[in-house]
């Protein structure tokens, strides 16, 4: 006679495809890919506080996100038309599908979902605006440096909000990397009481940015990095237009330079945006802040070989604690995107 298990015994042999809502399938090589990514986007970074400052000689910082972010936006507008008439001309249907399933997928706008992305947009705008200010009232070494402090916030509110524990390779890696970015400190950075509105400035931007890399990681597990990436842009239209207004500044650059910068400013934050976004879908926020400990190392090595400012052997030492710290924070689990969905 044939006998038969029980129900559970039966649902048990099922395949976890049935039994879970389409996860995706997450390897190594997207770890790496997405590292790769996050890594690219601070070598980017690092560029940008000096083309900001460049173009603020003609705009305020309020325009200056304005217009960055809508140039921006018509970047990202140009490459989903263009992304959407290859998948219409493509002979192959297969390869196209696999090319663009994350951008075809439908996307459903729960409650929960469009929460986290105001809030991501949000802390976005907030970011970009108070950061631009504080280029206007303090030294490039001073705001890099402080704005890039989001990895105690970061840390500290998945520990104490999300339960979060880390893995003591990443706290070891946190832990050099922090001491690098000190040593780096005794050398470039300089507290004057002129510049003090300046570092608070960038103080608060680095509170944004720590939000703004939670509420990301968050809800990149829900929507697509286009659709991110648009409502970030959106608000910071939304937000700094009225800005502009109510301070008087001047809305668009008055010069061929002034627009070539400007330009080129809003290909870099589209450019920037979707590999941090993106990395984001891998990685931790924690993990991704760590990262950015490079970022002010990488803009006084631009700033030394455009502008001809002074980097000392004491640079170059900090930059080389940061990378052994950074190496041990890859080497741990920490690294990888733990948040489970609601």
């Amino acid at each position: 006679m044939p006998t038969y298990s029980s129900n559970t015994e039966q649902i048990e042999q099922l395949p976890m495809s049935i039994l879970e809502p389409s996860p995706q399938i997450v390897t190594k090589d997207s770890h790496f890919l997405a590292i790769a990514a996050i890594l690219l986007a601070v070598l980017i970074c690092g560029f940008t506080p000096i083309l900001i400052r460049f173009c603020e000689s003609e705009v305020g910082p309020d325009a200056l996100v304005f217009n960055r972010y809508w140039i921006a936006t018509t970047v990202l507008l140009l490459c989903n038309g263009l992304g959407a008439g290859h998948r219409f001309w493509s002979k192959s249907q297969n390869l196209s599908s696999q090319l663009n399933e994350e951008t075809s997928s439908p996307i459903s706008y729960t409650t929960q979902t469009v929460c986290l992305l105001l809030i991501s947009g949000f802390c976005f705008a907030t970011m970009q605006v108070l950061w631009s200010w504080s280029l206007t009232q303090t030294n490039l070494a001073n705001s890099a440096l402080i704005h890039n402090f989001s990895i105690f916030f970061t840390t500290t509110a998945e520990w104490l909000l999300f339960k979060q524990y880390f893995h003591k390779n990443f706290m070891m890696g946190l832990a050099i990397a922090v001491g690098g970015m000190i040593l780096l400190g005794l050398n470039d950075l300089q507290f004057e009481p002129s510049q003090i509105q300046g570092d608070l400035l960038s103080l608060v931007s680095s509170v944004a940015l720590g939000a703004f890399l939670m509420s990301t990681e968050r809800v990149r597990k829900r929507v697509n990095t286009n659709t991110t990436m648009f409502w970030c842009y959106a608000l910071a239209i939304i937000l700094t237009l009225p800005l502009v207004a109510i301070v008087r500044e001047q809305l668009f650059p008055i010069s061929v330079q002034g627009w070539y910068g400007t330009v080129i400013l809003g290909l870099n934050a589209a450019i920037f945006s979707f590999l941090q976004i993106y990395s984001l879908q891998q990685l931790s926020a924690s993990f991704v802040a760590l990262v950015f400990l490079l970022d002010p190392i990488l803009t006084g090595i631009f700033a030394w070989w455009i502008f001809g400012e002074t980097l000392a052997w004491l640079n170059l030492f900090a930059f080389a604690v940061i990378l052994v710290g950074l190496y041990f924070a890859v080497s741990s689990p920490s690294v990888a995107s733990d948040f489970e969905e609601d």
